[in-house]
C-alpha cells in the first residue's frame, strides 16, 4: 500500500517530477473518496448533512485542498524534454545536474526550474516558465537564503536554452576533490528550498 503513495525517486532526479505530480493526484483523489464516503454514509444513516460523519469529511477537506494545490503547482511545470536532457547529460552523469525543482521563495511564491547545475563556484539553472520580471529577485532570495546557511555561491537563471547551454559549455563538469562537499551540502539546501 505505501508503494501507492511513496515516489520511488528522489528529489531533484529526472523521473522525480512525473512520479510526483502521480503522487499528488492519487493522494488527493483518495481524500476526495473519503470525503465523499463520510458525507455520503451521513445522509445514507441520517437523512441529512448535520450529523457526527459529517465532521470527519468536512476536516479531510483541508488536507485535501493542500495536496492538490500542490499537484496544480506541479502542473504549471513542464517537463525537460529527453533532446535537452541529452544535451546536459554530463552534468547528470557527474552528479551536478538537478532536475524539475518547484523552488518556493520567502514570500511563498513558487518558481518551476527545470533544470539546474549546482558546482563549486554558482548555481545556474533554466527556467523556461519564469518571467524576465521575476529572475531577478528569484536569484536574490536563493542566494540570501544560501548565505543563511553558509554556502556563499550565487544563482544565475537563464529563460532561454541556448543562453544557458552557452553557460554551461563554460563549466568544468568535474568537480575538484576538495569542493565536493560545498558542493554537495548546497545541493541538499536548495532541495530543502523547493517542493
Amino acid at each position: 500500500m505505501s508503494a501507492f503513495f511513496a515516489n520511488p525517486f528522489a528529489k531533484g532526479q529526472y523521473e522525480y517530477f512525473a512520479a510526483r505530480k502521480r503522487q499528488q493526484l492519487r493522494i488527493t483523489l483518495v481524500f476526495v473518496f473519503f470525503v465523499a464516503a463520510f458525507v455520503a454514509a451521513g445522509l445514507i444513516v441520517f437523512g441529512n448533512t448535520k450529523n457526527l460523519l459529517t465532521i470527519p469529511g468536512v476536516l479531510l477537506v483541508l488536507p485535501m485542498a493542500n495536496f492538490f494545490v500542490t499537484y496544480l503547482a506541479l502542473v504549471k511545470g513542464k517537463e525537460l524534454g529527453e533532446e535537452k536532457r541529452a544535451q546536459v547529460r554530463v552534468f547528470e552523469d557527474n552528479g551536478l545536474a538537478l532536475y524539475h525543482l518547484m523552488y518556493v521563495d520567502e514570500k511563498g511564491k513558487r518558481h518551476f526550474l527545470d533544470h539546474t547545475v549546482v558546482y563549486q563556484n554558482a548555481i545556474v539553472a533554466y527556467a523556461s516558465t519564469v518571467k524576465a520580471e521575476e529572475r531577478v529577485p528569484l536569484e536574490s532570495d536563493c542566494i540570501v537564503r544560501l548565505k543563511k546557511k553558509n554556502i556563499n555561491l550565487r544563482l544565475k537563471v537563464y529563460t532561454e536554452w541556448e543562453a544557458y547551454l552557452a553557460r554551461l559549455a563554460e563549466i568544468e563538469p568535474e568537480v575538484p576533490e576538495d569542493q565536493v562537499k560545498l558542493v554537495e551540502k548546497a545541493q541538499e539546501v536548495l532541495l530543502g528550498m523547493c517542493l
